[in-house]
């Protein structure tokens, strides 16, 4: 798990540059609905398709006539020795790394899905914490992705929709980010009226997409959306942030259903010296004790707020968690601060929630 220093960094962004150049362009099919590769003259589509891409029963994305070696654990097909290969030398070689990084980013949820003891299971997953460990490097391919398309749905139907959040980082100390250059997060949002109107960053560090604790973002100004991407501003934020919604450049129908959200807010009720900026672990049905949001261990779900948030009640709060519907009317959650500061901490145990409310705590120095 990264320290809190390292969420710090992460969580800091600013909006992402997407303005890349690729040889490959994709563009769906509309009798198959698969997603089809050409090569690009002019940025448009030339000559016939190099490859086509459709998704398996699994949920992973195959090359059409490919045969691959398949993962036993997740039944991910292995296109590495391809990639690899110097018969595939570029831009035909694209399309392989392109599908081996968008395969990871399911390889990883369904992994963690399915706990495994095995030592070649262990292995493995060690292997793709390393890979995400990366990040820069899969913002930057989920970023050519994007942009070797040349065609997208026109508008998005009203609806909740998972998408990526793309950011640059250029501008952290190298102390934090080292030679990264983007980042990137996954999240959930509401769509209306083609514009994005609620947006929740997902929390959990590992289970990327089955998590249940998520950062409801204050929207401030919204665009629509446009070629599958959307730009918005927080509240009180001078920063715009980018998302992708990737999932519906495959599949332009692609919908998740209502989160439901619960909603918990944590005020600051006196004013923070010498300054604010807190870490925020959650546990689900079980207590936090001091020592681990102290270190900033023992939970998978983390986030970080650098401001004070007055109470002003949740329509206005600018730090409240949103809770997923679980499926579980029993379950309980806690909550622990950290200031980054000073190390003081704050302890909210055995929280009941329910959907569609909003409840809070207040911490004071």
């Amino acid at each position: 798990m990264r320290n809190s220093f390292l969420i710090v960094s992460v969580l800091i962004l600013l909006q992402a540059n997407t303005a890349a150049q690729t040889s490959l362009v994709y563009k769906r099919n509309p009798a198959t609905g698969n997603l089809e590769v050409y090569q690009s003259q002019g940025g448009l589509p030339t000559g016939s398709p190099l490859y086509k891409i459709k998704k398996n029963v699994y949920g992973y994305l195959e090359i059409e006539n490919v045969n691959a070696q398949t993962n036993p654990f997740t039944q991910r097909p292995d296109y590495t020795p391809y990639s690899n290969s110097p018969a595939y030398q570029l831009p035909v070689r694209e399309i392989f790394e392109t599908v081996e990084t968008l395969n990871k980013r399911n390889e990883y949820d369904y992994m963690m899905s399915k706990p495994n003891s095995s030592q070649q299971y262990q292995s493995q997953l060690n292997d793709l914490r390393v890979y995400f460990q990366n990040r820069s490097t899969t913002a930057n391919a989920f970023l050519k992705f994007y942009n070797s398309n040349v065609s997208f749905p026109r508008t998005l139907k009203d609806g909740w929709y998972e998408v990526t959040n793309i950011s640059d980082v250029t501008s952290l100390s190298e102390t934090f980010r080292g030679n990264a250059e983007k980042d990137f997060e996954f999240g959930i949002c509401k769509v209306q009226n083609n514009k994005v109107v609620e947006y929740y960053k997902n929390c959990n560090l590992f289970d990327l997409k089955t998590g249940f604790v998520f950062q409801r973002k204050q929207i401030d100004v919204a665009g629509s959306v446009t070629s599958c991407k959307a730009t918005f501003r927080e509240m009180n934020g001078n920063e715009y942030q980018t998302i992708y919604f990737l999932d519906n450049i495959l599949d332009s129908t692609k919908q998740i259903a209502n989160p439901n959200f619960a909603l918990y807010s944590i005020y600051t009720g006196e004013r923070f010296e010498p300054k604010p900026g807190f870490v925020i672990a959650v546990s689900r049905n079980r207590e936090i004790v001091q020592t681990e949001i102290a270190n900033g261990t023992g939970s998978p779900y983390l986030t970080y707020f650098g401001s004070l948030n007055p109470s002003t009640g949740c329509s206005k709060s600018l730090l409240t968690l949103a809770f997923k519907e679980t499926g579980n009317t029993n379950d309980k959650f806690s909550v622990g601060v950290l200031n980054v500061t000073n190390k003081k901490t704050w302890i909210f145990n055995n929280i009941t929630l329910v959907q569609g409310d909003c409840r809070g705590g207040i911490i004071t120095e």
